[in-house]
């Protein structure tokens, strides 16, 4: 399998190039002004986030071992049971999170759980949304790609979307990246946050290409460019709502238009 093709390069640089001005502009429009999340001990909560970073790719290792070699399904198709599935692993990866907010007494502020501007963060969220899926739509027939239609499984799909959106938004944007932006600077922490990210992602290329590190590797860079498009969306609300409904729904325009985001 040849990894990755004309459309992978096209998607990455098409959710790049119209995804961060798409956040920036409509943040704008919002008038969305949220102050950074500070902390009193940011090397101690930073390097905090590096050990749960660890212990997330750590259990999605184990999570997706399991289901290769034991939890085996012959038929991929989305169900509840897929649901379950991608539940059970989202669970896995919140844990360490919980832990360690029990352990520091910090709040669910700490990690982008705000009502605050509330209508502001869902509008943000579902506005950027529309405008990637609707660019992407556009390129899809120029990328061998299409609408493929509505079904039950596509549902499912859109529920398995929504848990592993809100899950990694609420690790990565919500956890790690308010504690490595609050150390090293905005700018920076977003940047290493992609890219820790990206490793994150190297267990489910590791997993999809059989053990393929090289392709793996691939798989796993591939998803700096949306990770970006989220890391940003987070920073310019300072709310896990945005880039939560961003990710699940990028996600799932990405199967519907028989593609992967």
């Amino acid at each position: 399998m040849a990894y990755p093709t004309l459309t992978d390069l096209a998607t990455f640089v098409t959710v790049l190039a119209i995804g961060v001005p798409s956040v920036y502009l409509a943040s704008k429009a919002l008038k969305l002004r949220s102050q950074a999340i500070i902390f009193s001990e940011k090397k101690k909560e930073a390097v905090l986030s590096l050990i749960v970073f660890a212990v997330v790719v750590a259990a999605t290792f184990g999570i997706f071992g399991f289901y290769d070699k034991v939890w085996i399904r012959p038929n991929l198709e989305a169900d509840t049971l897929y649901v379950l599935r991608d539940s059970l692993w989202i669970v896995l990866i919140l844990l360490p999170i919980i832990a360690a907010l029990r352990g520091t007494k910090e709040t669910l502020g700490s990690i982008g759980i705000s009502r605050s501007n509330l209508k502001k963060n869902l509008s943000l969220g579902i506005l950027t949304s529309g405008v990637l899926i609707a660019a992407i739509s556009f390129l899809a027939p120029f990328l061998s790609a299409g609408f493929v239609g509505l079904s039950i499984p596509m549902i499912y799909l859109l529920m398995s979307c929504i848990v592993i959106g809100f899950g990694e938004e609420i690790v990565f944007r919500g956890y790690i990246q308010t504690r490595l932006t609050a150390c090293l600077g905005a700018g920076a922490g977003l940047v290493v946050t992609s890219l820790l990210f990206v490793l994150y992602n190297f267990p489910v290329g590791y997993f999809c290409f059989s053990g393929d590190i090289p392709l793996s590797l691939l798989y796993a860079v591939w998803r700096l460019s949306p990770g970006l498009v989220y890391a940003y969306a987070f920073h310019r609300s300072q709310n896990v709502l945005p880039s939560a409904i961003l990710h699940s729904l990028l996600l799932w325009g990405g199967f519907l238009l028989g593609l992967y985001l």
